[in-house]
């Protein structure tokens, strides 16, 4: 697994106006073959493959956050039970296991809603700013207002 400081994280989050220490920090782990191959997987889309994935029922739920590296990465990936994974990353090649910072996880009746709301594209984390006061438990709302 990749290695980073995680108090690092933690500053980096807090300065893009999140509350870092009511996000879970998780594993995102490699999904088997077989897995893998039936999800969809456009390369650089993770938004846009974690959407279609849930919608086809590769994952439960769509997941908004950020990838824990030296610089945090806004990114989604999907979870499975209790596992998170990463289609897009692990299709490119070379994947190793890392922390992701979850924001939110959406059913995918949820996940459609908010596309809906948001000219048909899959939540990401602009559009999660915009609906700040609905996130208030990981978006300190009092900062975006300076």
């Amino acid at each position: 697994m990749t290695e980073v400081n995680l108090d690092d994280v933690r500053r980096q989050l807090n300065a893009l106006n999140f509350i870092a220490d009511k996000m879970r920090i998780v594993t995102v782990s490699a999904m088997d073959e077989d897995a893998l191959e039936s999800c969809t997987k456009v390369e650089g889309e993770c938004f846009y493959n974690s959407y279609m994935n849930v919608i086809y029922g590769k994952g439960e739920r769509y997941v908004l956050g950020y990838r824990c590296e030296e610089t945090v990465i806004d990114h989604a990936i999907i979870r499975k039970g209790d596992k998170y994974y990463d289609p897009t990353l692990q299709a490119a090649g070379d994947f190793k296991e890392y922390q992701y910072a979850i924001l939110t996880e959406f059913k995918v009746f949820d996940m459609m809603t908010h596309a809906k709301s948001n000219k048909d594209f899959p939540p990401d984390v602009d559009y999660l700013l915009t609906k700040a006061n609905k996130f208030k438990n990981v978006i300190n709302v009092e900062a975006l207002k300076k």
